[in-house]
């Protein structure tokens, strides 16, 4: 699929050549789409940074991208190159550029597009962080199952909630990745899961995706069920709740491809407090017992040659 890129840039002083990055708009040539988005926020930090007061000026132009951005079948290819032509002042626009992807039978043009802007977004006009407002912090998916988990004490004699690889002394002999877990035990075999936050920007979600999946293949390898009753259980699991936007749907269909044929499984959570519940039932009835416990009794198997690559790898 082609499709056209433009960045949309904020040159507070028109007479210097400074040009900042406030929103970006992609064309697709062949279905007509077009997506606009820009940052208000962003022109307001960079004014702070520079001590600029507002202006009318600036009002007039971002008025103008705002209506864009409501009515983005307006624009096309030829008006994003008149744009970028004439358009001088402290709004400005840069020459269309291509962008080709293939687009996978697994999802429609449409969505591909949308997730492909997210990522060229995130990465061209984001400040590159993940800025949380006082609202949604403390609601993704993880941290709502450790509060839960807190309820339910018992629990907690079962399984390390919240636990980060990296602080134990193995894991800095085995090259186990920094990264923190949900949960995890042990009994014969290892027992953990890990939310996947699938509201977060869309290069976030996939690293996050791809630390997870590269932890659980590191610990497979490294610790085998101790006889043949021995299953490990390394889940992915999912809120059903965020699969409600198209960013969210895509990353799940990722997941899903990539889990196939793999020793770790995914899993869709449907209600929080009843999953808990069915994760005591269950560590309760094969008597997991806490990792940090459970590991002092183990053998680590050496590293295989594959996953030593993947470890240099990282």
């Amino acid at each position: 699929m082609k499709t056209l890129f433009t960045i949309v840039q904020y040159a507070p002083n028109p007479h210097r050549e400074e040009h900042f990055g406030i929103g970006l708009i992609m064309v697709s040539p062949e279905s007509g789409k077009v997506i606009v988005r820009f940052s208000r926020n962003r022109i307001n930090r960079i004014n702070n940074a520079l001590n600029i007061r507002r202006s009318s000026l600036l009002e007039s132009a971002v008025q103008k991208l705002e209506l864009f951005e409501k009515a983005p079948e307006a624009l096309d290819v030829k008006q994003l190159e008149y744009l970028s032509a004439y358009e001088n002042g402290v709004i400005r626009f840069t020459l269309p550029k291509p962008l080709v992807f293939d687009v996978s039978s697994e999802a429609s043009p449409s969505d591909v597009m949308v997730e492909r802007f997210d990522r060229l977004y995130c990465k061209l006009i984001d400040d590159g962080r993940e800025v949380q407002s006082q609202k949604t912090r403390g609601y993704e998916p993880g941290s709502i199952f450790r509060r839960y988990a807190k309820q339910y004490r018992e629990l907690g004699t079962h399984l390390d909630i919240g636990y980060k690889f990296g602080t134990e002394e193995f894991a800095a002999d085995t090259m186990i990745p920094d990264v923190t877990v949900d949960f995890i035990g042990g009994n014969g075999a290892i027992y953990c899961g890990n939310f996947i936050n699938l509201k977060l920007q869309p290069a976030t979600v996939q690293k996050n995706i791809a630390e997870t999946q590269f932890l659980y293949k590191v610990l497979l390898s490294l610790f085998d069920g101790e006889d043949e009753q021995s299953h490990p259980e390394c889940k992915i699991i999912i809120d059903d709740k965020q699969l409600y936007d198209r960013q969210a749907k895509l990353a799940m269909h990722s997941i899903e491809r990539s889990v196939n044929g793999e020793l770790y499984t995914l899993q869709r959570v449907p209600d929080m407090k009843r999953y808990v519940e069915s994760v005591l039932e269950e560590v309760k009835a094969r008597n997991v017992m806490k990792f940090t416990s459970w590991i002092k009794d183990q053998q680590i198997n050496p590293i295989p040659e594959d996953r030593q690559c993947l470890l240099d790898n990282l």
